[in-house]
């Protein structure tokens, strides 16, 4: 009787450990996700989130990174300027630029599709203006020069200059005697953030200087005010037959904001391992933005067979910009978060949010470091 006490006891305690064990296990579950219970420390991976976090971790993470408080707020400004018949623009200007500003609005919406589309959107109107035949084919390949000083640590101006098209940055120069063999000579396609185009054209007057690489190069600018219309419609208009200054796709312009959303909140959550709807208070949520070189790097995987990046990166011993006494990077980027970004474009394009789900397949894409 003794002997069968002491079995009934020993399977007891058993069936007890195996219920703690459960327990342990569900709360580790529920843990594991929730976004609210990630930390992370320690992951060095920069793979996709759902394979990290889990399925649902990643569907949160891709569900916040579609608020956007700054889009929205230059989008609501953008429309009080179509209210009143762009006002500040001159006479001569004012007809195209708001005919801009309204097919501008009027576009806006999220749609990752786009990348199908860059080539009629960015290459097709290139083609008819050089004479060239607009057939629907991509470069066989693309250059995007960034304006890191690490440019200037290797001799890459060669590399550079024998790819179909070189994409420079916010009319950083392209190089002379003294450092073409650096960041190369050539360039076939100015990618602006218009607010470097507004300071060229000295606030859309007949004065407008915004071809830093002459009239035959063309333009292609991402708005970031609805203002800067009248910019575009004096640069446009500085050169006749000059090359096309063409605006982003709105649906460009949202596919790269909540790129880099999602890289810096799945960042956040894994080095802070706070819930990620506190991201907005750490980033500064209403004037948080995606880089000029950010977006030129997109751009070129939808328009070109094979995509080369120079000049991205930093190091301490590099200056800020090859061309700048720039001491440090903007606040409004999140800088980490994009090079994670490159890194899967890169290593990992399958795994990329966003652009996974549009059916756009990646071509090759090489960063030169």
């Amino acid at each position: 009787m003794k002997r069968h006490g002491g079995g009934s006891h020993t399977a007891c305690s058993l069936l007890l450990l195996v219920a703690v064990f459960l327990v342990i296990s569900f709360q580790c579950l529920l843990r594991h996700s929730s976004l609210g219970g990630q930390t992370l420390r320690g992951t060095t991976t920069a793979g996709p989130a759902e394979g990290v976090l889990g399925h649902d971790a990643d569907a949160t993470l891709m569900e916040l990174a579609a608020v956007d408080p700054a889009a929205t707020a230059v989008l609501q400004a953008a429309k009080k300027l179509l209210e009143g018949n762009m006002s500040r623009a001159p006479e001569e200007h004012r007809d195209v630029a708001v005919r801009g500003l309204r097919d501008w609005l009027r576009r806006q919406r999220f749609d990752p599709g786009v990348m199908s589309e860059l080539v009629d959107l960015i290459k097709s109107p290139i083609d008819r203006h050089s004479g060239r035949d607009a057939d629907g084919g991509k470069y066989a390949s693309c250059a995007v020069v960034g304006n890191s000083g690490i440019l200037l640590t290797s001799e890459r101006g060669d590399n550079i200059d024998g790819h179909e098209l070189v994409i420079r940055i916010n009319n950083a120069p392209a190089g002379n005697a003294g450092n073409a063999r650096y960041v190369g000579a050539r360039t076939g396609l100015a990618f602006l953030n218009s607010n470097v185009m507004s300071r060229w054209c000295a606030g859309g007057s007949r004065a407008c200087y915004c071809r830093a690489y002459g009239d035959a190069v063309p333009i292609l600018t991402y708005m970031c005010s609805g203002a800067h219309f009248v910019e575009h419609a004096a640069c446009n208009a500085s050169s006749s037959g000059a090359a096309p200054v063409i605006v982003t796709d709105p649906r460009l312009d949202a596919l790269c904001a909540r790129l880099v959303k999602y890289y810096s909140l799945r960042r956040f959550v894994r080095e802070t391992g706070r819930p990620a709807d506190e991201w907005g208070r750490a980033h500064g949520e209403g004037m948080f933005h995606y880089s000029s070189g950010m977006q030129a790097v997109v751009a070129a995987a939808g328009v070109c067979e094979r995509v080369s990046v120079f000049g991205f990166g930093k190091d301490a011993a590099a200056r800020h910009h090859y061309h700048t006494l720039q001491k440090r990077e903007l606040e409004l980027h999140d800088y980490e978060a994009e090079y994670e970004f490159y890194r899967d474009l890169e290593a990992r394009p399958e795994g990329v949010p966003f652009l996974r789900e549009s059916g756009f397949r990646l071509p090759p894409v090489v960063f030169y470091r």
